[in-house]
């Protein structure tokens, strides 16, 4: 399937929005400040359940650009879509294949930056690069030249920083892949020889703005901190995570969200200590089913909820505008 432009007057931007409005009037406000014990103030939701654009079939990841759109890793569908912060669809591409443009199992998506897109197609071993519009650009996988120390196949995450270093991680051997410039690759950690800082069964990873490597590990019910060169520093969380998954943080770096399938809520940290959580409390009809990811733009956090296909809405107080204690 090629790229598609959707324009904001078609009928699947009116679609979106229409599973968006009857949401906007199930809203939990809060007096308080996220963070003192109150709950950020749901807004809505958008999406749901099929093959349509803008619909999802077990959705594994979220990405929000810095014009606050959305890139969603619509997995069961096999395909990526890009939407704006209301779910009106800008863009999709993708469908069930082993060639360009084509992905199975596309697991991971990030867009950070506003020019590239890296999308982790999980089956298909291979990590595939687009610009912001989802035009294709290029594929790596790992090369037979490549050390066996070094190699990945069967990606779960991906993560690109401002330095030009990507950061897979490798389902297959469990453990976290830097690559330089150019796709060459450099270290391998958190393998079975990591000590410590073993991964037991790694789900997402993400590079903090202060430089710190973040890798959240289902089977210890954690999240693992290296440094960028691969050493162990230590982990946080396991007082509160059950089965950690994605995770987004401040544009300060304040405050972390860490998304909890096991618990079915979404944590909040403080330099790395547990602020507070929330979940069944505000979310209309009793619970997340199984939130998966998230994204933070502008005040406002986005959750992706694979079990219902969904991503919901919060508000949550910009850091300029709210002293962060």
């Amino acid at each position: 399937m090629r790229t598609h432009k959707i324009g904001n007057h078609s009928k699947t931007a009116g679609l979106c929005v229409g599973l968006l409005l009857p949401a906007l009037i199930a809203a939990a406000a809060s007096g308080r400040e996220p963070g003192d014990g109150s709950l950020p103030r749901y807004i809505g939701r958008f999406g749901g359940p099929g093959q349509d654009p803008g619909r999802m079939d077990g959705p594994r990841a979220l990405s929000a650009d810095p014009s606050g759109n959305l890139y969603v890793a619509d997995t069961g569908n096999h395909r990526i879509q890009k939407l704006d912060g209301a779910g009106n669809v800008l863009a999709a591409i993708g469908g069930f294949g082993w060639g360009r443009e084509r992905f199975n199992d596309p697991v991971s998506v990030w867009a950070g930056n506003g020019l590239d897109v890296f999308v982790a197609d999980h089956d298909n071993g291979r990590i595939e690069r687009y610009d912001k519009d989802l035009h294709y650009l290029s594929t790596l996988r790992a090369s037979s030249g490549w050390a066996e120390s070094l190699a990945f196949d069967f990606p779960l995450d991906v993560f690109f920083t401002p330095q030009s270093e990507l950061f897979c991680l490798d389902g297959e051997n469990r453990r976290i892949l830097k690559l330089g410039p150019g796709g060459v690759p450099q270290i391998a950690f958190g393998g079975v020889d990591s000590g410590e800082g073993r991964l037991g069964s790694p789900e997402r990873i993400r590079v903090t703005g202060s430089g710190r490597v973040l890798a959240a590990d289902t089977e210890e019910g954690r999240v693992a901190v290296f440094d960028t060169y691969g050493n162990f520093l230590f982990a946080f969380g396991d007082e509160a995570l059950d089965r950690p998954a994605g995770m987004t943080e401040t544009p300060d770096g304040g405050i972390l969200f860490v998304c909890d399938t096991g618990n079915r809520r979404v944590h909040w940290f403080r330099k790395w200590v547990a602020a507070g959580s929330f979940g069944r409390e505000i979310v209309p009809d009793g619970a997340f089913g199984a939130p998966v990811d998230a994204a933070y733009r502008d005040g406002r956090l986005y959750v992706l909820d694979r079990e219902r296909s969904e991503i919901h809405i919060f508000e949550w107080p910009r850091p300029e505008e709210r002293e962060l204690r």
